[in-house]
């Protein structure tokens, strides 16, 4: 009997439960890039504070399922490995 009930790795057995963990993984980061206005997952030309440019693919820091409004502006971002927060950045153009 599985008691996880939130992520079903159990779908029969058949693999398909992280499959579907995934899926809506990446629905939640789709989701949250049109709530913050950002091309997350694109090539991305992104201006810091302090004149620093970056180029990229514009990812999560680090993976995530449910981001807290609260904690929106230290949201961790990176473009080439380079980590920033959400507030550190002045501009976010997609370049793709």
């Amino acid at each position: 009997m599985n008691t996880q009930s939130e992520l079903d790795f159990e779908t029969n057995g058949n693999g398909r439960g992280y499959s579907q963990w995934l899926a809506r993984r990446r629905v939640a980061v789709e989701e949250l890039a049109r709530r913050i206005n950002l091309p997350l997952g694109h090539e991305v030309e992104v201006w810091l504070h302090g004149g620093i440019r970056l180029r990229g693919r514009l990812l999560l820091k680090e993976e995530m399922l449910f981001i807290e409004e609260e904690k929106l502006p230290h949201l961790q971002l990176a473009v080439e490995r380079v980590g920033f927060s959400y507030q550190e950045m002045e501009s976010c153009v997609r370049v793709d």
